[in-house]
Formats: C-alpha cells, structure tokens, sequence
C-alpha cells in the first residue's frame, strides 16, 4: 500500500482538477484518468480531462459518454479555441506518463498549476510533478487507482461507482493483454472480481477492444506480415510500417494497437521491434516488445526512451546524428546485448 496522505491533502485543497493523459493514451491511461475523474466529480470537485488527440476509436465506451455536472473532457488538438491558460487549474494530476514529454504540447497548461501530482507505474529515474506516487508492482495504473479511491471510506457509495468500476477494469484489462501478461498478479484478480462484483459482466469490454477490426485494419496486418524481418537467428522480429503503408490500407494510428503483440507471438521471437511513422519529418516512433529473455525498458532508456521490463518504446530523431539504417543497427544490436 502506498502513501497516499499527500496526494488526498491536494485533493481536498483544490477546487478545480485538471487531469492529464499521455499522449497515444491507451486503454491503462484513459481508463485511470476517468476513474479518478468521476470519483473527484463525485465529491464536489470542478474536473476536466484533457487529451492530447482523438482517442482510439475502440475505447469510446471510456470517453464518449454523458458525463456529470462539472466532469468535462477536452482533446488538447480538437480545443484551440479553447484558452486553457486563462481558467487554469488550482491542481493538475498526471495519470500513466512517466515523462514530461509525453504531455505533449500541453506542458505548459499542466505547470500553470500551483500543485502538480504525478499517478503511474513505469519505472523512471526522476519525477516531472512536486508529488509523485509511482509502483511498478501495479498491473496498470489502474490498478493503482484502484488502491488510492480504496482509501476513502465512502467510495463504494458515489454515485458513479460503476462507472469507476468499469474505467479501472478497462485499464486493467488493456494494460495486462486480458490478463495474460507477467505483470498480472493475484491481488490484479482479486481487483477484477471485485469490478465485477460492482459493474457486472465485463466481457463486452474484451468486444468492444479486440473484436471490431475494420478491414482496413485487416488490410494493414495481412500487408506487415509480409515485411516482417528476423535478425539474431529468428529471436527478433522487426516490422517497419510506413504512412504510405497506411495510405494504402485506409487506416491511422490507431490500427497499429495490435501489431507490436504480434511480433512478440511468433515462434522463437523474443523480442518485437515495431517501427511506425512519428509527428515530424523524418521522426519514427518505435514499440519494444519481450518476454522474460530481455529488459527492453533499459534497451529504451539508452535511446532516452522508456516503459516497463517487457513493454517499452522510444523515438527516433534525424537530430539523432544518426541515419535511420545505422540508428536501426544500434538498437538491434541493444537489444542482442540485453538478451539473456
């Protein structure tokens, strides 16, 4: 159990709540971010949720409902219209991002803040917020969201319990690949019981995430299986998917979800190395992947990236000094280093 003491003195100061996602925020992070939303708006506080972008089409069950009074969600590209700065926060609470950077182009909104708090699971070396609570023992953030709304006596209560039910179950669930990953444990199972117990049946999440691949999508993956390549005798695979490659296919970002998971699920294959096209010219974002032979966070971190043990990713620059080829052959050869 963490210290919460701090983190619920900030809380109960403040009056207005600005919570902040990471950008890409997956299924972990929205689902923390609104859980912590409701639970706030529940108990008398003004909340806004702000986004960097569209979130993926398939965790809309999260996002895309009615909300309460006083409970608003903002995507940060879709609100410039919108002056944050002028209606700041007293208190801004960033849920699931391990670096200042992945705030994207909202940093300065969350700074103008007096109070910034920091709630996540990744592993970092320093914390960007004046209050962090970090555990990367937590399954998911959610996980984690789950323990500190645990500590007020009268959260089962709230109004919108099952709400903040089915939010921390969908975080759980995407962050632990339906419960399939080392990171789950047994108190991960006895939350989810506990979800269930409260919300009901949760296997239309599994639908509503896995089971509504466009045939765009479907176009995509039958194109990358042909470009996956295998370097270190078959233990990684390599996929480099191209904006012309997803020109082609009719699909965006959010089509790529399921193709780092993939690489990890081919026979001998170690480690996944996804390649997908980033914000800028020339800049490439790229997903690590493993099982128990290799630590790809302390790959990432040596490319000033970062994640988890057996999830991680990092970005390409051209500033990097680098071409893509030799920036390629250092990360592969990274990687052949960490393996067991």
């Amino acid at each position: 159990m963490q210290d919460w003491k701090l983190i619920k003195e900030a809380i109960a100061e403040a009056v207005s709540i600005d919570i902040f996602t990471h950008i890409h925020a997956d299924g972990d992070c929205l689902g923390s971010a609104f859980a912590l939303a409701y639970f706030l708006c529940d108990n008398g506080k003004k909340v806004r949720i702000i986004n960097e972008e569209i979130p993926p089409r398939n965790l809309s069950y999260i996002y895309g409902g009615q909300f309460p009074a006083g409970m608003e969600f903002f995507v940060w590209n879709e609100s410039k219209n919108v002056d944050f700065s002028e209606n700041s926060a007293e208190l801004c609470i960033a849920v699931d991002v391990s670096d200042v950077k992945r705030l994207g182009e909202r940093q300065q909104i969350f700074y103008n803040a007096s109070k910034t708090i920091r709630i996540d699971h990744h592993i970092t070396t320093e914390s960007f917020a004046q209050i962090t609570v970090c555990n990367p023992e937590w399954a998911a953030t959610a996980e984690g969201m789950w323990e500190f709304l645990t500590t007020y006596d009268n959260f089962e209560k709230l109004p919108h319990i099952t709400e903040i039910a089915k939010s921390i179950y969908a975080g759980i669930l995407t962050d632990t690949g339906c419960f399939a990953y080392s990171n789950v444990t047994a108190q991960t199972h006895k939350i989810a019981a506990k979800l269930i117990e409260i919300a009901g049946g949760m296997s239309w999440q599994y639908s509503a995430v896995y089971e509504n691949q466009t045939k765009g999508e479907i176009a995509l993956k039958a194109l990358a299986y042909g470009k996956v390549e295998y370097y270190a005798q078959g233990r990684i695979a390599y996929l480099h998917i191209t904006k012309a490659d997803m020109e082609e296919t009719g699909t965006n970002d959010e089509h790529l979800n399921g193709l780092a998971p993939f690489l990890r699920c081919i026979e001998g294959v170690n480690v996944g190395i996804l390649v997908k096209p980033g914000k800028r010219q020339g800049e490439h974002r790229i997903s690590l992947r493993s099982d128990e032979t290799c630590d790809v966070n302390v790959v990432a971190s040596v490319f000033n990236g970062g994640g988890h043990k057996r999830a991680a990713g990092l970005v390409y620059s051209p500033e990097s000094g680098l071409s893509f080829d030799e920036y390629k052959e250092k990360l592969i050869g990274e990687v052949q280093k960490w393996m067991a």
